[in-house]
């Protein structure tokens, strides 16, 4: 009964003697064409049966490697040596003053810095002052954003450069793909070290993928282990070049160690 399983999990109730009926037809048709092509032979050095059934085999593996549940050390550990991994980004708000090397040409650099001194002394700015900016495709300003935020539009370069810059004061010339910025950082919010309580769900998941992908490792290594693999056709490398200009062909056989 166990397409009347798969029925129930995906229909939510169970299925009508009419489908009862359409469900055990349609098995029963499948299973005896699947009986009759393997008789026929037709499951051999077929691409996609080989693959589904090498598929069939990783997904039963990665099951058995789930079954296992990590110690709270355990996952303690994993969490640590990866903290960087759960790590959350720095936050920071700014606004900016820019300058357009389109518009102004050499004198890009000599009119931010001057505009910057006539700004050391002032407070966050004002609609006259982010008046003086030159037009852009972007905001003028920006509130929590986090150092990939602000690199994904202002650039990688000009995105390290802001997150160490000093709330309270106006910085610059900082150079961005777009041109030149004078920033103004309104706040700056450092984020704490991560506990494995905020991201336990996270950690857990990452353990156990691991586990899977190193059970899945060892298992193929133990499989690998019970063939010779020979290489027909394959010379050494200069000699494998030359042979592929001259369109030798090349396989790689599998045979058991017992056979």
């Amino acid at each position: 009964d166990g397409f009347i399983t798969v029925w129930k999990a995906r229909w939510r109730r169970e299925p009508t003697r009419e489908e009862l009926d359409g469900l055990i037809n349609h098995f029963v048709r499948e299973t005896i064409y699947y009986r009759e092509a393997v008789a026929m032979g037709l499951d051999k050095d077929d691409p996609i049966t080989r693959r589904r059934m090498a598929q069939k085999l990783e997904f039963l593996t990665q099951d058995i490697a789930a079954m296992k549940a990590p110690s709270e050390s355990e996952l303690e550990q994993y969490f640590q040596a990866n903290l960087e991994k759960y790590q959350l980004p720095d936050r920071i708000s700014f606004s900016q003053i820019f300058f357009n090397p389109d518009k102004r040409g050499g004198s890009t650099l000599d009119d931010a810095n001057a505009v910057l001194a006539g700004l050391k002394n002032t407070g966050a700015p004002d609609a006259s002052v982010m008046s003086m900016s030159d037009s852009m495709m972007l905001q003028a300003s920006f509130q929590q954003q986090s150092e990939s935020e602000v690199g994904n539009l202002m650039g990688p370069r000009f995105a390290s450069e802001v997150m160490k810059l000093d709330p309270g004061k106006w910085h610059g010339p900082l150079l961005s793909t777009y041109g030149t910025h004078l920033v103004y950082v309104s706040d700056l919010q450092r984020a704490s070290e991560p506990s494995l309580v905020d991201v336990r769900d996270k950690v857990l998941l990452d353990w156990q993928t691991r586990q899977q992908d190193e059970f899945n490792e060892e298992f193929y290594k133990s499989l690998k282990s019970r063939y010779e693999i020979v290489l027909e056709g394959i010379s050494t490398t200069s000699e494998a070049k030359e042979q592929a200009g001259q369109g030798v062909e090349a396989s790689v056989r599998l045979a058991g160690k017992s056979d």
